[in-house]
């Protein structure tokens, strides 16, 4: 599931962190069939419509590509790198190239700076639009961090983002963390319920995971922020909306996307099944 790994990069070190990212990622996947994608956008629309001066920039940007997958390429010999120099705007080109069989990662930055508010805007967007799994992978902090969080709603689609989750934390080795957030006069049973339900077909196909079900009342997003301080990776979810792409994420999710110092990965419902 999700062989290939499409990363944006713009020649930053926002870009670089998402390439060490995704590149890594691409590392885990089972037998080293991992394709690590990387795609170099030139934003035209600042370019106020001269073709010599766009031409520059694609020739340009297809140097740098060309020398950073050599470099990638050369530290890991067994890693398929593809590259990839297009003309437009980067969300809506990340977000065509999304779907059920990638994980698109996009570099972010964590402090309040003009680059942050540009970043996190695109994460969210490219999160809300996307047909598959997307990667928001900020500048890290000096925070020690260990295992995956997932937050879990009481809807159809926990169990595969539970699954989504496992995958994740095994290929690291680390442990899973589910939490389910319910209001403050919430039954906290009706909660553990909701994680049996989603966790359970999960534990019995990777036995050999260590799963920790907490069940809190509150704010969703300040509760995941709180444990997202001591995590490596979040999973949240995203509603499928009908066949015309979303425009936005869920509050929670968007709270998590531009406010998580750690990968927070937004993860769609699987497509339902194709009918005859």
């Amino acid at each position: 599931m999700y062989d290939t790994t499409i990363v944006g990069w713009n020649n930053d070190r926002t870009g670089a962190n998402a390439v060490a990212w995704a590149t890594s990622r691409a590392l885990r996947q089972p037998g080293g069939s991992g394709v690590l994608r990387i795609m170099r956008a030139v934003d035209d629309t600042s370019i106020a419509s001269d073709d010599a001066e766009t031409r520059r920039e694609l020739d340009l940007a297809t140097t740098e590509i060309a020398e950073l997958a050599a470099r990638i390429g050369a530290e890991h010999p067994g890693l398929e790198v593809q590259t990839e120099v297009v003309q437009g705007e980067p969300g809506d080109l990340l977000t065509d190239r999304s779907g059920p069989d990638a994980l698109v990662v996009i570099g972010a930055e964590n402090g309040h700076t003009e680059e942050y508010w540009y970043s996190s805007r695109i994460g969210a967007r490219v999160s809300g639009a996307a047909a598959g799994p997307v990667a928001v992978v900020p500048v890290g902090d000096e925070r020690e961090r260990a295992g995956v969080l997932v937050g879990v709603d009481d809807v159809p689609e926990a169990e595969h983002l539970c699954r989504f989750a496992a995958e994740l934390a095994t290929s690291t080795g680390e442990m899973l963390r589910a939490v389910h957030v319910g209001a403050r006069s919430h039954d906290p049973e009706t909660g553990r319920r909701v994680l049996e339900r989603a966790l359970e077909p999960v534990i019995a196909d990777f036995p050999g995971l260590v799963v920790e079900s907490r069940v809190e009342s509150g704010s969703p997003a300040g509760v995941l922020l709180r444990h997202a301080r001591e995590m490596s990776t979040v999973v949240v979810g995203t509603r499928r909306l009908g066949p015309v792409r979303r425009m936005f994420l869920g509050s929670v999710s968007h709270t998590l996307v531009t406010n998580a110092h750690c990968p927070t990965i937004v993860v769609p419902p699987p497509e339902p099944p194709a009918t005859a």
